[in-house]
């Protein structure tokens, strides 16, 4: 019997002035990552940028394995985050809408690599968060299977990151659902769109949904 996968989200910011340090940084942690990738303790990890943000995102067999312990030695290029472990440099980030399911290591394990992991970020009006978290569970347990079997969008505070792999893979035979009803809307983008606070730097494109920068990738087949 394979052992459950667990995925994990956390968000860290870099002091002001550290963003190449921090990106840099990162990417001396590639080797670390794929040791533990070709031990089998992750089954794959991203890192992705944007500004003073950065994501992590990863896929392991041990629920106990901490965003510290991947980063490494960081602290001096890190923010704290107020409240929750004294000191801590990465907040979690929540499990809002997922397609698929890690029912188990087989089954969860890709049969190649993605040609391509990607994130991006957007903001919702304080006011809409719980809207948002409605539909979205609705549409996750009333329509399972019917987007990509990894995506994955999570939240903190009102902001959220949504990761996706390319050529996306759609589950066959889908998980069944929570739910028995079927009131996802239509016009989903319309429903969607007073749910986001828009940019206002953003180029063309990106009024909604901005592109994250991947630093790091490593990952099974």
């Amino acid at each position: 019997m394979t052992q459950p996968i667990h995925r994990f989200v956390y968000r860290a910011q870099c002091r002001p002035g550290q963003e190449e340090a921090t990106t840099a940084a990162w990417r001396a942690r590639e080797e670390s990552l794929r040791t533990r990738q070709v031990g089998r303790h992750v089954l794959t990890a991203s890192v992705f940028a944007w500004r003073t943000h950065f994501f992590l995102y990863y896929e392991t067999v041990n629920p106990s394995l901490t965003p510290d312990a991947l980063a490494g030695e960081m602290d001096d290029l890190l923010e704290i985050w107020p409240g929750g472990a004294v000191g801590r440099r990465f907040v979690p980030m929540m499990d809002i809408y997922h397609c698929g399911e890690p029912r188990s290591e087989d089954y969860w394990r890709r049969t190649t690599p993605p040609e391509q992991v990607s994130a991006r970020i957007t903001h919702l009006q304080p006011e809409m968060v719980s809207s948002y978290i409605f539909y979205h569970y609705q549409l996750q347990e009333e329509k399972p299977g019917n987007f990509d079997k990894y995506c994955l969008i999570t939240m903190h505070e009102n902001f959220l990151f949504f990761y996706q792999e390319y050529p996306q893979v759609v589950e066959s035979p889908p998980r069944t659902g929570k739910l028995t009803t079927t009131n996802t809307p239509p016009g989903w983008q319309e429903v969607m769109f007073p749910h986001f606070r828009l940019w206002d730097d953003a180029p063309a494109g990106e009024e909604i949904w901005r592109g994250a920068e991947l630093i790091v990738h490593v990952g099974n087949g």
